[in-house]
């Protein structure tokens, strides 16, 4: 384990700043429940990591540290500096370092990694978000299989769902479902255009005993989806990507040119009464409210759904429901 007492320059930074968060977070963590969260979201322009925490429900626990490389490449210096980084959060937050993914982002990275990669550093466990239990795999892929930041996003569903039929579009693992048919939502459909996804949700919503017609999942294109589909719904979640390619659609999607079109064809699914909850993590992602139909309103959910472990604005997210008449 490293002496954080001996540290100089990123490191030191950064075991200080970690220890700050977590007695800053401490009371929080204690009285939430919450065992998988951020202990540190770029906090220092000099170590530009987020380190993610994630408590097993076998009483193991992980970290993945995520390094933002340079535009120009990062180089040796910078890997080493990383892996230093990543030895201090192994000290501070008391984790075996073997069980510390590190990922370095790089500019058109896509999501899934090396296979190689995956043999070295891919660890498989089960955590618990309230109720939910939810099967992540760290370092297998881009992402873990669950979005920290939408912990709020998550509970806020699940408040306005029981008795209701839920619409999932780019569902990814299914989180989002798997809390909704926890709540008592009538039923749920997950709709993901990767299939290897779409078994992930699956395979959670089993792990939480909801398999079955009630809760269903789709490989599908969500606009293709939507313009399909005949069904209404009365609460449709859509957390798009902010950019995607796909060689099976043929087409691109980037969430600031083609929301309009996308929130429009889900109103049409929209039972009445019924609401969308739409979010993005583009950070400069500006909602065209003129582009939409004037008989909506709008509410802005960004800052009840940012959660107390990450800095700034991790997404953004907006009620979207008809006016009453």
């Amino acid at each position: 384990m490293v002496d954080t007492r001996t540290l100089v320059g990123p490191a030191s930074m950064l075991a200080g700043r970690l220890q700050k968060n977590l007695t800053r977070l401490g009371p929080w963590l204690k009285k939430s429940g919450v065992t998988c969260f951020r202990a540190y979201d770029r906090d220092i322009p000099e170590v530009p990591l987020a380190i993610d925490v994630f408590g097993g429900e076998d009483g193991q626990t992980f970290l993945m540290v995520i390094a933002w490389s340079p535009k120009h490449g990062g180089g040796a210096a910078f890997e080493a500096m990383v892996e230093g980084c990543a030895d201090v959060a192994a000290a501070v937050l008391k984790t075996p370092r073997a069980q510390v993914v590190v990922q370095f982002r790089e500019p058109g990275r896509g999501g899934e990694l090396e296979a190689a990669e995956v043999e070295q550093s891919s660890h498989s466990l089960v955590v618990r978000e309230g109720p939910a239990r939810f099967r992540l795999q760290l370092g297998a892929r881009r992402d873990p299989g669950l979005f920290l930041d939408h912990r709020p996003t998550r509970a806020l569903v699940a408040d306005v769902v029981t008795g209701r039929r839920v619409l999932n579009l780019f569902a990814y693992t299914g989180s989002f479902s798997v809390q909704a048919g926890l709540a008592g939502a009538a039923s749920t459909l997950s709709v993901d255009l990767s299939a290897s996804t779409c078994r992930w949700a699956e395979e959670n919503l089993a792990l939480n005993a909801l398999a079955g017609p009630a809760h269903r999942v789709l490989v599908a294109d969500a606009l293709g989806f939507l313009d399909d589909d005949s069904s209404l719904w009365d609460v449709i979640v859509v957390d798009p990507p902010s950019f995607s390619k796909s060689r099976r659609t043929a087409r691109t999607f980037d969430v600031q040119r083609d929301h309009g079109t996308l929130i429009a064809a889900a109103l049409a699914r929209l039972a009445p009464g019924g609401q969308i909850i739409f979010s993005c993590n583009r950070r400069d992602f500006r909602l065209e409210q003129d582009a939409l139909s004037s008989s909506i309103v709008v509410d802005d959910l960004t800052t009840v759904t940012t959660p107390p472990d990450f800095r700034g604005v991790p997404h953004h997210c907006f009620r979207i429901r008809g006016r009453s008449r």
